[in-house]
């Protein structure tokens, strides 16, 4: 067996490069290990989304799949096979939008096949779309696993503490030499990242202007989007009379995060953090308002922020590049969505050689692709879900640290959708791991507020 084994190795290692072996013997290994309980799965899905969250498969299968689908694919696997929720106890708490949310998937599938005609229908394509069902349908596995024993509690450590080594990642590709950071980051070109100087990304694409945080998300929007939805889930902890992890290291990390996503100059994710931090003080950590006191007089003080002040006003203006691309980019999206009201254009691209997908708005990206039935449906799910939200808070506010884990999460959708009003990532086939993170963050809320979950005991 020793030889056969070795004789297979040395073969694979000839025909192909050694580090692709040590890299698919390394996924095999987690794959068995992940396996064996969808808990795990959960745990290096949000790993991935927080530390690798474009590395592809360098070798193609017909496309190149992403850690991300491995892991979506590993976590579903091992529900199926192993999985012992509370699924036959009681009612799901997604039932509130299991309705709407199918709704959501049957608008989605058939404005893709209505769309195809379009354009060509590439195997990327393909790919993007059915990541998007795919994760959409996730939302009522990810609600089952985050019901189990401890799984609660530890999903929202590891979106805590994964969330500060992102920004720590974060921090360090802005303060390192420009050229460094892209030799560094185009050595991952193998890995389906992009290469060469536009890796590193400036204000209004400016190099002489602000620099913009990146990490390994390269797009400092939706890394922005990713920092505020971890940022808003550890400033819950923060103030929670039992956090999940110490409070010493909740407030590290937090500062990391915060950090980092003032380096983003992401506005629309500072905006939705500052919404999160609002919901969060008006239901119940009142604490919260002279902290965000200090923290605005202190950006509008320091000297260093300076910059960062005039972006802000500027975008309020109307004034600065950013700003009036996007008002051009609504103006074209309103032509498109007035052509094709219904069920939008689909996923491929436009017929009209006038127009074009892609706008710096959430709920204008979706009517462009999928109509005003798709964005209804959209609507919907989420109506359902501040609803039934809504409903929970009087009977699990005192349970803490059930009540700091909803506040966190929930506050973290509102701040995304508030976000969703100037970008476009938290529903877009383009940026997985956003779309992603969103559905996930909306299923820990779900669950933080079922009545008897056992989630935040340990395991």
């Amino acid at each position: 067996m020793c030889v056969a084994l070795g004789g297979m190795v040395g073969l694979a290692a000839s025909a192909v490069n050694p580090l692709y072996l040590l890299g698919a013997m390394a996924i095999g290994l987690a794959s068995l290990w992940a396996l064996k309980d969808a808990r795990r799965g959960l745990l290096i899905i949000i790993a991935v989304i927080a530390l690798l969250p474009r590395i592809a498969s360098p070798v193609s299968i017909g496309f190149k799949p992403t850690l991300l689908d491995g892991g979506l694919i590993l976590t579903f696997g091992a529900w199926l096979l192993f999985g012992r929720g509370a699924r036959a106890q009681a009612p799901s708490p997604a039932s509130a939008i299991t309705w709407p949310m199918l709704a959501l998937i049957g608008v989605a599938i058939a404005t893709f096949i209505v769309g195809i005609p379009n354009g060509a229908l590439t195997t990327l394509v393909i790919r993007r779309f059915a990541e998007l069902v795919g994760t959409l349908l996730m939302v009522f596995v990810f609600v089952d696993i985050l019901s189990w024993r401890g799984m609660m509690r530890r999903a929202v450590q590891g979106i805590i503490v994964f969330g500060a080594m992102a920004a720590l990642i974060g921090i360090f590709f802005y303060l390192i030499n420009n050229d460094l950071a892209i030799r560094l980051l185009s050595s991952l070109r193998v890995f389906a990242y992009p290469y060469g100087d536009g890796v590193l990304r400036f204000v209004n694409d400016d190099p002489a202007g602000l620099k913009r945080a990146i990490g390994l998300w390269i797009d400092p929007n939706a890394f922005g989007g990713y920092l505020m939805i971890t940022g808003a889930i550890a400033l819950a902890q923060a103030f929670s009379p039992k956090p999940v992890l110490p409070r010493l290291v909740v407030f590290g990390c937090l500062g990391l995060i915060g950090l980092t996503l003032v380096l983003t100059v992401s506005r629309s994710a500072m905006l939705g953090l500052a919404f999160a931090a609002l919901f969060m003080a008006a239901l119940k950590y009142r604490r919260l308002i002279p902290v965000m006191l200090i923290a605005l007089a202190l950006i509008l003080i320091l000297p260093q922020t300076r910059n960062l002040v005039q972006h802000f006003a500027e975008g309020f203006a109307g004034k600065d590049l950013a700003t009036q691309m996007r008002f051009g980019e609504y103006k074209d999206a309103f032509r498109l969505i007035e052509r094709y009201p219904v069920f939008g254009v689909g996923f491929t691209d436009t017929p009209d050689v006038d127009l074009y997908i892609g706008v710096s708005s959430m709920y204008l990206l979706i009517a462009q692709q999928m109509g005003l039935a798709g964005l209804t449906a959209f609507v919907l799910v989420m109506l359902a879900f501040l609803v039934d939200g809504f409903r929970a808070w009087p009977r699990i506010r005192a349970q803490e640290p059930r009540a700091a884990i909803w506040l966190g999460a929930f506050g973290a959708i509102l701040g995304a959708l508030l976000s969703g009003v100037l970008d476009h990532y938290f529903f877009n086939i383009d940026f997985h791991n956003s779309v992603t993170l969103f559905w996930l963050t909306a299923s820990l809320a779900m669950t933080a507020k079922q009545q008897d979950s056992k989630a935040l005991t340990d395991f």
